[in-house]
């Protein structure tokens, strides 16, 4: 079993930070570190669409807007994605990935996988409260 979380006060409202995260991986997107790879949503934020990340595709899971927004994978089950809590002072979001793995990734995931994958959730969740600060700055 795989659990992994990551999470940030965000200084920013719900509404803002799910404007911001629905656009990851769209055109303009500021969240991504493009030095780490690949992510698409090439249809959206919807359920069913399609996931581009890297060499891995599968599809959005859940769509709450405000609240959630949950990747289904096939290297895992359960997946992984994003809650947004009202918290004081913003938003509080929380990256999960909760399942089981499967395949080449049970091998992967422990001696190469968590580990950049800890890098990018930080650095996203970086670029989150930069462009969040930056739409309240002005």
């Amino acid at each position: 079993m795989v659990y992994n979380m990551h999470e940030r006060l965000v200084p920013a409202s719900p509404e803002r930070v799910w404007d911001l995260l629905t656009g990851l991986g769209g055109e303009g997107d500021r969240l991504w570190p493009q030095e780490k790879g690949s992510f698409r949503l090439p249809e959206g934020a919807r359920p069913g669409a399609p996931v581009e990340h890297g060499p891995m595709r599968y599809r959005v899971g859940a769509v709450e807007p405000c609240r959630r927004l949950w990747f289904d994978t096939r290297e895992m089950t359960g997946g992984h994605g994003f809650t947004l809590h009202p918290a004081e002072g913003g938003t509080l979001v929380r990256h999960e990935i909760t399942g089981r793995t499967t395949g080449l990734f049970r091998i992967l995931w422990p001696v190469l996988i968590r580990r950049q994958h800890d890098a990018v959730l930080e650095r996203l969740l970086d670029n989150l409260e930069r462009e969040a600060g930056r739409a309240v700055a002005g």
